[in-house]
């Protein structure tokens, strides 16, 4: 029969017998709460089911779900990212602490704590992008604790969000050419000589896809001539390195990420010149090798573009363009934007940068363009004009 006692905080605890043993079960703030816990457990011992450890480390907990639990639903690039997460955000802050002893406070002094964090030239060092993911990873944690272990009642992190405050870092986050740097970044590139191959234009046509598409780095490395039909892109792979920068084919971020789209007519000649090129290329010069995937962007050796070199590659070339280098990614968010600038609904962007919600799309770019919201009030001023 379970017993109950009242602590000094006011709180109720209540402990139950199993094998002649009595054990804790929680702390309550009413009796009637405690007495609904107890029986619930009791029920538990009487049909049987096996106990989950209430007592569990925070450590633990978060070590099976890693290992036991995600291993087997993410992509290894994706499991390493978020092993990195948990081992260097999460268990210096929780890993020592019984899960059933950490409250709603310690983890929002604990999101607290990564906002207020600077670098060198007082910006923040955390931004907001990765404290949502480090949230993210902590909810996943809590939520396998209270559904699949059982050990909680309640969970925590529920509904519990990244300081609203933080939004209005988000704008400085995404970073994103206009429509005047794009052209003079993709005039320089279309009249830009290879020293060794003149006529492989291989960053020119590849910042145009980038830029047109809004396709991933990794999904635009991947891409093959068979991957384009007519004036259609279908993205079903993406390139991964490891650390020692070995070559694997993917499977994509999520469901949505698999998506075909339509180009427009200049991308589509530009693609069929390059494919004419890059054959021309491989039968003038011996040292210059054909993939034997069929890849788009193959270097002269055939083989996959490497994103270090990538990245250098555009830093050199943004610097003679006189254009900002803003790595790689800046021209996913340029064509999300140019999009939106031009009046393309929400719905569309997500769906052709195979976000897996519209939420995700209107999150991270629709407050980023003042364009938008001028053209948004000028139909509203024309609309309600006298």
């Amino acid at each position: 029969m379970a017993t109950f006692r009242k602590l000094k905080s006011g709180n109720w605890q209540a402990r139950v017998s199993k094998d002649g043993k009595e054990f804790s079960v929680g702390t309550y703030r009413t009796k009637q709460e405690a007495k609904i816990a107890a029986a619930k457990i009791e029920e538990r011992i009487y049909y049987g089911h096996t106990l989950t450890d209430r007592e569990m480390m925070f450590d633990e907990v978060a070590n099976e779900w890693l290992h036991d639990h995600k291993k087997l639903t993410l992509k290894d690039s994706t499991y390493k990212q978020v092993e990195v997460v948990v081992r260097l955000h999460i268990l210096p802050y929780f890993g020592n602490r019984k899960i059933m002893r950490i409250k709603r406070p310690e983890i929002k002094r604990w999101l607290n704590h990564y906002a207020e964090i600077k670098n060198k030239n007082g910006d923040d060092k955390y931004v907001y992008g990765s404290r949502l993911k480090y949230l993210s990873v902590l909810k996943g944690i809590f939520h396998y604790a209270t559904h699949d272990l059982e050990i909680l009642d309640k969970d925590p992190t529920q509904k519990l969000k990244v300081p609203i405050k933080d939004k209005i870092n988000i704008k400085n986050d995404i970073k994103y050419y206009s429509l005047n740097d794009l052209n003079m970044l993709i005039t320089f590139m279309e009249n830009y000589k290879h020293q060794r191959f003149k006529e492989y234009q291989l960053y020119y046509m590849l910042i145009l896809l980038l830029s047109q598409t809004g396709l991933r780095i990794s999904e635009a490395l991947a891409l093959r001539w068979t991957d384009i039909i007519g004036n259609k892109v279908r993205i079903e792979r993406q390139t991964s390195r490891d650390d020692n920068n070995k070559l694997t084919l993917t499977s994509l971020k999520n469901t949505s990420s698999y998506r075909t789209i339509r180009i427009d007519e200049v991308l589509v000649k530009a693609l069929n010149k390059f494919k004419k090129d890059q054959y021309q290329v491989i039968l003038k010069y011996k040292t210059f090798k054909k993939n034997d995937d069929g890849i788009i962007f193959q270097n002269f050796l055939g083989n996959y573009l490497t994103p270090s070199t990538v990245r250098e590659s555009l830093q050199e070339y943004c610097q003679k363009a006189g254009v900002e280098y803003n790595g790689t990614h800046v021209f996913r968010h340029t064509h999300a934007v140019l999009l939106l600038e031009a009046g393309a609904s929400i719905k569309y962007v997500s769906n052709r940068l195979g976000h897996a919600s519209i939420k995700t799309t209107a999150d991270e770019y629709l407050d980023i363009t003042e364009k938008i919201e001028e053209d948004e009030l000028k139909k509203f001023a024309e609309y309600t004009k006298r």
